[in-house]
């Protein structure tokens, strides 16, 4: 059974089960004949603690199964011959000797992996921030699941940060699932922040990328195991050029907002209206995925993308376009998007996630990953004034 149901509230209710079963073989054992040995079935109780309740409720329900034993074939009169009866309590010793044996193992197993887990989430962490993710222009928010059981991050990778020049998003999918593809994905993303500051140009730090994805695959280690091809990622990166629509010097919170975007083999983003309108952004040139850009004939377009005030920016990876139900259809987005456009950004996250689980059965194929941006209000320059007394 799995470690999974080793929970407090599993355990302390099967830890008292098994008291009943032992206190169940004693009696019925002191009410039958002697002949009946009933101390096989006994020892039934310390294994099944031992599979099942903690360290502790082990030690307790062995200590009681080894007592009850001793006591009922040494200590109160019995016609049992003396060989079968030390054979009952020896055998009960072994079993309960065994299973705390086995206990203890699981308990410094159980251990040895929460440490383990504590030090893969701080490291997968510590590549991809916790979302929401908050400039001084927009918010963006989403949800993350890889598709490698127990895993938080694996093949796609995402960020936003704030820069001199603007606002800098990025969202991608590194060739292939897993932990075995955070290698590439480090190298693009470390490339992304260090270019979002140094560089005012999107199409400037996508080939920052591209440079630092080559060099990842140069190394050796972006190779796949049979050396047949290197790792590649399809990537959308979306920027601001950093200055707040004003006009006279005062904020305008409802003005559109005016986006770059330089499309790498993506899927295309969806534009969300407040009024519950949906339409995918149609992407003029798309380019080919970091890693393959010196294939192309001609440099990848940068082009504009207005956000409507209101509107939101809905962004994905394919595992989420692509993720295929128990009849082999792929799942449904902009149909989903278009029922649930109206829901505030963190119940629709909540909405389609529950949703894509139902939709795969909880298999996902490949890592997704989902990111909405949002405009943030221009406060008033006014309001952020200290009060004066």
């Amino acid at each position: 059974m799995s470690w999974r149901l080793r929970t407090p509230r599993f355990a302390r209710g099967l830890f008292v089960v098994l008291l009943g079963y032992l206190a169940t073989i004693v009696v019925i054992d002191e009410l039958t004949a002697r002949y009946l040995r009933l101390d096989v079935y006994a020892a039934v109780a310390p294994m099944v603690a031992a599979a099942l309740c903690t360290y502790r409720q082990t030690l307790v329900i062995g200590a009681l199964d080894f007592v009850a034993m001793t006591v009922i074939y040494g200590v109160l009169p019995t016609s049992v011959p003396t060989v079968t009866r030390a054979g009952a309590i020896l055998s009960n010793a072994l079993m309960v000797g065994a299973s705390i044996a086995v206990a203890r193992l699981l308990r410094d197993r159980e251990d040895l992996l929460a440490r383990e887990r504590a030090t893969g989430e701080a490291a997968q962490r510590a590549l991809l921030r916790q979302l929401p993710l908050r400039t001084r222009e927009v918010v963006v928010d989403g949800f993350y699941v890889s598709a490698q059981r127990d895993a938080l991050v694996g093949g796609d990778l995402y960020e936003a940060v704030e820069t001199p020049h603007g606002t800098r998003v990025l969202i991608g999918d590194v060739r292939g699932k897993g932990l075995s593809t955070l290698g590439a994905g480090s190298a693009v993303l470390t490339a992304f922040r260090e270019a979002a500051y140094h560089r005012r140009s999107l199409l400037s730090s996508v080939g920052a990328m591209e440079q630092g994805l080559a060099r990842y695959n140069a190394s050796g280690e972006g190779q796949e195991p049979l050396g047949a091809q290197e790792r590649f990622v399809t990537a959308l990166v979306l920027g601001t050029d950093g200055t707040p629509p004003h006009d006279a010097g005062r904020p305008a919170p409802d003005a559109p907002l005016p986006l770059l975007l330089v499309d790498c083999g993506h899927v295309a983003p969806y534009v969300i209206g407040p009024d519950g309108t949906v339409r995918e952004v149609e992407i003029a040139e798309p380019g080919l995925p970091l890693g393959l850009g010196e294939l192309a004939e001609q440099p990848r377009d940068i082009q504009q993308v207005v956000l409507p005030a209101g509107c939101r920016l809905l962004a994905c990876t394919d595992g989420v376009t692509e993720a295929r139900g128990a009849d082999g259809a792929f799942y449904p987005l902009a149909a989903r998007l278009q029922r649930w456009a109206v829901l505030p950004t963190v119940q629709l996250l909540r909405t389609l996630r529950a949703d894509l689980d139902v939709h795969t059965g909880g298999q996902l194929q490949d890592d997704a990953a989902v990111l909405i941006m949002e405009r943030l209000p221009v406060a008033d320059p006014v309001s952020r004034q200290p009060a004066r007394g």
